[in-house]
């Protein structure tokens, strides 16, 4: 299948010159759009209700700096005002905006959607949801660990001959690998979400799906290299695109156990224990076991540390050069799960401690100071330093709010180094550190900058685009994903409503294509809908995750 040239300019002329959330904004929060127009001075604007009566008036803030260095588009500001509740478009310059909703609980499908993007990626089950049905994905009850040339190339001095049942858990992205430190990470913002409403069934019952797996995913006593955690578990070749997982004819091994992978495995699953003692004392009694042991085996092999395959092999790598920050946060997950004060020691002492894990490049799965220092501060009061790490995460959400006020689209992310893969998942994850720091400080401000910052994923961006699926006008619909290949197999069904893109990436990845039409382009307009676009379009249980989070926060 063939896809069109993509420019720019065509997109632009194709979308609405003022770009709006098009989901919509919350009463009482901020209601910003922004204009694409080469005006030089103010310009006129009303809000029309859907009934035709005009609800606001005013004049348009022109950028001083032009073009907009994220966008290369001259732009301009619009402030809406304060609206009640209703459907409204914008019109300026002759331009009408896609209309959006104002009401309480905006959020509330979304974060049912984002949420049930999990349940649709999981392996090993049957799926019955109407439209996605299909039988269970890769039974993976007798996975060996991976010999052969290869394996011994990449693993030197490693083998295990035995066979492991590493059934269940969700399928990381757009292909059929399941990866600990890419899974530990996003099964925790799920339990971080579940603290918000500690009464959602559906929330614990996707978190323990996943952690049940992360538990497979330790080597068993008696075992080569026990207590750490199989990194991977994939095929030995990339699956076929587009394609359903129960027909995946690959062959499922195991790569060799990690340090990072280890220590992510203690750092979700002594977040599981903690949130499930209450209600299950039995299963958070074996997720602390199973935390300790993986943190202890992870000090006795410190340095085995995943090589980075150039994902030759059927998976990416999800390599990680430097563990000092995954055993701050493994750490700091059992001591906030135990209360046992040789975690606490380890904590004051690791250099991660007193450093500022908070920029606005937004943190990730080799990058977990961040998270740590998130649950310290929201739950670890009685900690000997506490209040210096609350300080440490108000100035770091102080500086995101710094970078979203110098930003026309609302986004609290501009990295000048580049907009990384991913770069919406790290806008989400920006936002995760300003609703944290709300909810230990109060500071209105930073609850604001949340609600302001879902504006630029749902449309109110360089390209006019809405990165969920089935929220607004012009939402990604093609993603780059196996299972739901609609776009290039009819037969199978389509990306799901909530299933978040990738998003912009201006930095090529030397191991994976980059389309052309890319390079050279502002940051924002590196994003192609196109379902072959891996390192624009894909999808991942770690960009979701975020997402079921601040949906979640912004829903109550």
């Amino acid at each position: 299948m063939s896809w069109p040239v993509w420019s720019v300019d065509d997109v632009v002329a194709e979308r609405p010159a003022v770009r709006v959330n098009q989901l919509g904004y919350l009463p009482g929060r901020p209601m910003r759009a922004t204009l694409v127009s080469t005006a030089t001075d103010p310009v006129p604007f009303t809000v029309v209700r859907d009934d035709g009566l005009v609800a606001q008036e005013g004049l348009s803030h022109p950028w001083p700096v032009r073009p907009e260095p994220t966008s290369g588009l001259p732009v301009h500001v619009l402030d809406l005002g304060d609206l009640h509740e209703g459907t409204f478009r914008v019109v300026a310059s002759s331009s009408h905006s896609h209309p959006f909703r104002v009401a309480a609980r905006l959020h509330a499908d979304l974060r049912d959607d984002a949420l049930r993007f999990f349940s649709l990626m999981r392996s090993s089950t049957e799926i019955t949801a109407p439209g996605y049905d299909r039988p269970a994905g890769h039974p993976d009850t007798g996975v060996p660990a991976w010999t052969g040339t290869d394996a011994e190339r990449l693993y030197p001095g490693w083998h295990d001959d035995g066979t492991y049942d590493v059934s269940g858990g969700w399928y990381d992205a757009g292909d059929y690998g399941k990866y600990v430190t890419s899974g530990a990470i996003a099964v925790w913002q799920l339990l971080a979400a579940l603290d918000l409403v500690p009464d959602d069934a559906r929330l614990a019952d996707e978190c323990r799906w996943q952690l049940s797996w992360l538990l497979r995913m330790q080597v068993p006593a008696g075992r080569p290299l026990a207590g750490l955690a199989f990194h991977r578990v994939h095929g030995t070749a990339w699956s076929p695109l587009p394609g359903q997982p129960h027909l995946d004819p690959t062959e499922r091994v195991l790569h060799r156990p990690s340090t990072t992978a280890a220590l992510h495995l203690a750092a979700a699953a002594a977040a599981g224990a903690r949130h499930f003692r209450a209600t299950d004392p039995a299963y958070a009694h074996r997720l602390e076991a199973a935390a300790r042991s993986a943190y202890d085996a992870a000090r006795l092999h410190p340095d085995l540390l995943p090589p980075d395959d150039h994902a030759r092999y059927g998976g990416g790598p999800y390599d990680d050069s430097a563990v000092g920050d995954d055993f701050y946060w493994a750490a700091a997950e059992l001591w906030l799960a135990t209360g046992d004060h040789a975690y606490e020691r380890e904590i004051l002492r690791a250099p991660e401690h007193s450093a500022d894990p908070f920029d606005d490049a937004g943190f990730d799965f080799h990058a977990v100071g961040a998270p740590a220092q998130l649950d310290l501060a929201l739950h670890g009061s009685g900690l000997a330093d506490h209040d210096r790490v609350v300080d440490s995460l108000r100035a770091g959400a102080d500086r995101l709010l710094d970078v979203q006020t110098r930003q026309p689209w609302g986004q609290p992310y501009a990295p000048a180094g580049g907009w990384s893969w991913g770069s919406n998942g790290r806008i989400l994850n920006n936002l995760v550190v300003l609703g944290t720091a709300h909810l230990v400080a109060g500071d209105t401000a930073y609850r604001d900058a949340v609600a302001t910052g879902t504006d630029y994923l749902l449309g109110r961006n360089a390209l006019g685009q809405s990165y969920v699926t089935g929220y607004g006008i012009d939402h990604s619909h093609r993603q780059r994903t196996r299972q739901f290949g609609h776009a290039l197999d009819p037969a199978l069904p389509p990306p799901p409503p909530g299933a978040l893109a990738g998003g912009a990436n201006s930095v090529p990845a030397p191991d994976f294509p980059y389309d052309q039409r890319l390079v050279g382009l502002p940051p924002q307009c590196c994003y192609l809908d196109e379902p072959t676009s891996e390192v624009t379009n894909d999808v991942c249980i770690r960009w979701n995750a975020p997402l079921v989070w601040v949906s979640t926060y912004l829903s109550r």
